[in-house]
């Protein structure tokens, strides 16, 4: 195993309830957390009508509420461990610029090879084949992270074993009709998860 390729929200960090509230100030309040979490049943942007006025209000708000996300130590410390042993990577539907500004907030923009998000492309899928072609990474040399049914699905698509964390977007019985390789409840479990592919 050389790379180890993580969501960022829902992942990293649980963005849901601040992403959820954005979404509801600029659609109102019928747009339900059940609506949103639907979104992410396959590839975001295939799933949603925004048009760019929208998601330019949407991305405006959120790098102002990132600004002050702080990253749990539990986690910064896990992705440390990992780091030892393997390359790490972020692919996300989120923003880049969003994405880097988090981290260097919090002081670790060292943890990550490299961060793709929504200015690489809109599909994980082609996301995944740029970072295998750019590394020399085979499908079997990776695994993803994730919390949503609609990235285990793109991971699928290019062969991609997934382990995927409960804890996120979406909740085990969601993410058991992707057939992820795993699922764990709890970041701690991410290394052992990791380490059992093998």
């Amino acid at each position: 195993m050389k790379a180890i390729i993580f969501d960022f929200d829902g992942v990293i960090h649980d963005t849901f309830d601040l992403a959820y509230k954005i979404n509801v100030e600029i659609f109102g309040d019928t747009f339900t957390e059940e609506n949103y979490r639907d979104v992410f049943n396959g590839n975001i942007f295939k799933n949603t009508d925004f048009n760019e006025k929208d998601n330019d209000k949407f991305s405006k708000l959120q790098k102002e509420a990132f600004k002050y996300l702080k990253i749990d130590e539990n986690i910064k410390n896990n992705l440390e461990k990992i780091s030892k042993e393997y390359m790490l990577f972020v692919i996300s539907s989120n923003e880049e610029g969003t994405l880097k500004m988090y981290f260097q907030n919090n002081n670790f923009t060292h943890i990550f090879k490299e961060i793709l998000g929504l200015e690489t492309h809109r599909s994980k899928v082609k996301k995944f084949e740029y970072l295998f072609e750019k590394y020399g990474i085979k499908v079997d040399d990776c695994i993803f992270v994730t919390d949503t049914l609609g990235d285990i699905l793109e991971g699928n698509k290019v062969g991609i074993r997934t382990i995927a964390v409960d804890f996120g977007f979406h909740k085990r019985d969601q993410l058991e009709k992707g057939k992820p390789f795993k699922i764990v409840s709890n970041f701690d479990e991410i290394l052992e998860a990791i380490k059992s592919v093998y």
